[in-house]
């Protein structure tokens, strides 16, 4: 039988400036309360060179600062502390990133992520199309959505999702169905369940599992009220059918309380379709 654990892989703390200012030792201390085996604190990097202006910025000790500057040592020092400290109680703690990725910073990522702070999760997850705007914000959302066709939508999404699969630096991919969001309230397609574009996932699944990797049951659409996970069952269906054995969870918390939000669903689903849980243990 598959392993099946209760671990968030996507986790905000106070790092991401778009977060409440929860701290790690806050989402330790509930992640131990809720009974979870594994916690990946997972901020914003946004180094992207056409937005960093615009998002590439990250909070420490309060402050908003840019995310290439000196920051990262200060991250990965609390959460190795988190970790001695709550391994005690059954928790292991990591650290990681959600990650915009583009080519042109390929080697800056490898080298400072990966090489030089030995980034324990990369997360890679796309936010922007369509001349660099954001499918997460709702007013650039309705500029994406209201005037592009879905299918030109897909064509441009899901290639920005085979350059993070191509690079080789990520373990798994976020919110693949990130779309549904805000797209569905300008186009019902894009949460119809007879429109989800099957084709586009087969190959991506397919690269997934040859390149070793896997993908996100996203739960943040729960403390929406919407009550479906990201992607939806059948998009999960056709990843496990295409090879991929293990998917991750994420509730995406910004906030404390969202932290596992609606976990138990993810792992019932996981039991369902027959999937283990990603883990880093």
């Amino acid at each position: 039988m598959p392993s099946i654990i209760k671990a968030d892989f996507h986790v905000h703390p106070d790092y991401s400036y778009d977060a409440a200012r929860d701290t790690i030792d806050e989402y330790c201390e509930r992640a131990v309360g809720l009974g979870l085996s594994q916690i990946c604190f997972t901020p914003h990097y946004t180094a992207v060179p056409s937005v960093i202006n615009k998002f590439g910025f990250v909070r420490k000790n309060g402050e908003k600062i840019p995310v290439k500057s000196d920051w990262l040592g200060d991250y990965i020092g609390e959460v190795r502390r988190a970790d001695d400290k709550y391994r005690r109680q059954g928790l292991r703690v990591f650290a990681g990133l959600e990650i915009d990725y583009c080519p042109e910073i390929h080697e800056e990522l490898k080298k400072r992520l990966v090489e030089e702070y030995k980034i324990d999760y990369m997360l890679g997850s796309v936010h922007l199309v369509n001349d660099d705007l954001d499918i997460m914000i709702p007013s650039e959302a309705e500029r994406i959505f209201t005037r592009i066709h879905p299918e030109e939508f897909y064509e441009n999404y899901f290639r920005e999702i085979e350059k993070i699969i191509d690079s080789g630096l990520f373990k798994s991919i976020a919110h693949i169905e990130g779309y549904r969001r805000y797209g569905a309230g300008h186009n019902p397609a894009y949460a119809d369940n007879a429109s989800i574009p099957f084709a586009h996932f087969a190959r991506i699944f397919e690269k997934l599992h040859k390149k070793g990797m896997t993908l996100e049951i996203n739960l943040s659409l729960f403390r929406d009220g919407r009550n479906v996970t990201n992607p939806v069952e059948p998009v999960l269906k056709l990843a496990h059918d295409c090879g991929i054995r293990k998917v991750a969870i994420g509730s995406d918390a910004h906030r404390l309380k969202d932290l596992a939000i609606s976990i138990d669903s993810a792992v019932e689903l996981c039991r369902k379709i027959g999937f283990g849980v990603f883990s880093l243990q």
